[in-house]
């Protein structure tokens, strides 16, 4: 259940580097903690076609030194990497500077020192490039400092008007610093400058589906929500994966809390797509964020229907029967997305939290093996690792549950589900203010799929109630 691609659309090369720090402002939902690991084969920042798509054309060409420069760096080879960038550089002059690049690839790894000492090398040792500037913002903006993001996005504005090295990254520079720009102003809910920032977008680029999405968004929040959905409908016109124009505009409206208009949106939506997997899909995680879990099972079982070994349809299912206490119907589809892929993250993962709650010791210990296998695969997760850590402190193993657990917590934000079972544990602990606060905020977060919500509400209950 990819929210980010359900809602907005499957990014090109040149939007993977700052399509999160322009996602974050959109006013769109968090991704579901539970329903958003991917494995390797989805959405890989790390490609020839990522790092260097924005500098040059890929159409039938191609980069062996890059090529092999990723594949040192994944190797754990990082100088061999930066020897392969720089014989790059050196035969394609049209390529990022070569430490821009191994930045970018160590943001692939999430090495926020590497990444940082990289981009500070890159304005130091080419201080006419924008690009480590745009990136540094990114960074800054994603970290939450604003005004650090916005400072940064003025100082790289005039280095795009000189800058004569690349036609299209001067293009892709310029898209970059008024997204950034845009996505200021929005944080800051001056919605007349971001459209009018973005209006300069669709000038250099009508064709772009992420403009008109922006767009339509900034003038939801302007109460044109029919000009809205003009530009959703455009932004699909553009990119056939644009989520459905009304999925879009009932995510808005939900989160405006006018429930009934998102309604409206939703059953609209799936009333004329029934059959589309993604509109069945962002409407059935409507309903469970609503509570509405016989009819989030209902959108389910038709989709399964249609398609009986379709991942979405087997997930949906599982989440729902998982919400419901239906210990046995989600295990029978979780593990049916396994025997048609043995490494999905996301079955993996609610298989080892719905049976390390069995009394069953064999379950317990499949529950274990799930849990190591997938922090294994997918060592940079969030949720695989807090998922071990509780999977771990469930069995007692409290040292090893912490440093999974800490792990888990320096890879990335905490999510809904994630931050629920650390609080849980801390509350365990003692530590019940820390636990009443983390509760407090992830329940204050009314976007997503949150399977463990009413354990949190009742929890958070219990608490203030003892405090």
């Amino acid at each position: 259940m990819d929210t980010l691609k359900t809602i907005f659309f499957r990014r090109s090369a040149r939007d993977v580097w700052y399509g999160v720090a322009i996602l974050l402002l959109c006013g769109l939902p968090a991704i579901p903690a539970l329903a958003q690991e991917k494995d390797d084969s989805d959405g890989n920042p790390l490609t020839t076609e990522n790092l260097i798509g924005g500098a040059v054309s890929m159409s039938g060409k191609s980069y062996p030194e890059v090529d092999k420069a990723i594949t040192r760096f994944r190797n754990g080879d990082s100088q061999g990497a930066m020897e392969f960038l720089e014989q790059a550089k050196k035969k394609y002059s049209k390529l990022p500077p070569s430490d821009i690049t191994m930045a970018k690839m160590q943001m692939a790894a999430r090495n926020a020192k590497a990444v940082r000492f990289l981009l500070e090398s890159a304005v130091k040792n080419h201080p006419d490039d924008p690009e480590a500037y745009l990136l540094l913002a990114d960074q800054a903006f994603i970290g939450g400092r604003t005004t650090e993001a916005q400072a940064l996005f003025e100082l790289a504005a005039p280095l795009i008007k000189k800058f004569d090295e690349n036609k299209k990254r001067k293009q892709n520079f310029s898209i970059r610093v008024i997204a950034g720009r845009s996505a200021v102003a929005e944080r800051r809910q001056q919605w007349e400058r971001a459209y009018q920032l973005l209006k300069e977008w669709i000038v250099i680029d009508p064709e772009s589906a992420a403009a008109h999405q922006r767009i339509g968004i900034v003038l939801f929040r302007l109460d044109k929500s029919r000009e809205a959905l003009e530009e959703f409908t455009k932004a699909q016109e553009l990119n056939p994966e644009v989520s459905h124009p009304f999925i879009v505009l009932g995510q808005l409206f939900s989160q405006s809390g006018e429930k009934e208009k998102a309604q409206k949106s939703y059953e609209k939506a799936y009333r004329d797509n029934k059959s589309d997997a993604r509109v069945a899909q962002a409407y059935a995680e409507w309903l469970i964020q609503e509570d509405k879990l016989e009819e989030a099972q209902a959108v389910a079982a038709t989709l399964r229907k249609q398609s009986p070994n379709d991942k979405t349809a087997l997930l949906l299912d599982g989440i729902v029967a998982y919400m419901q206490g239906d210990a046995e119907r989600a295990e029978q589809a979780l593990t049916k997305i396994l025997s048609i892929n043995h490494a999905d993250p996301t079955a993996t993962n609610l298989l080892a939290l719905l049976l390390i709650e069995s009394d069953d010791k064999a379950d317990k210990e499949r529950a274990l093996k799930y849990a190591q296998v997938n922090a294994e695969r997918f060592e940079t997760s969030v949720q695989t690792n807090v998922t071990l850590g509780w999977v771990l402190y469930r069995l007692g193993r409290a040292n090893e549950a912490n440093a999974a657990l800490q792990k888990g917590a320096q890879s990335g934000q905490l999510q809904s589900d994630s931050a629920y079972l650390i609080a849980r544990i801390m509350s365990e602990q003692g530590k019940n203010e820390q636990a009443i606060k983390a509760l407090e905020q992830v329940l204050n977060n009314k976007a997503g799929t949150f399977l463990f919500r009413k354990n949190a509400e009742q929890l958070l209950s219990e608490l203030q109630q003892e405090n």
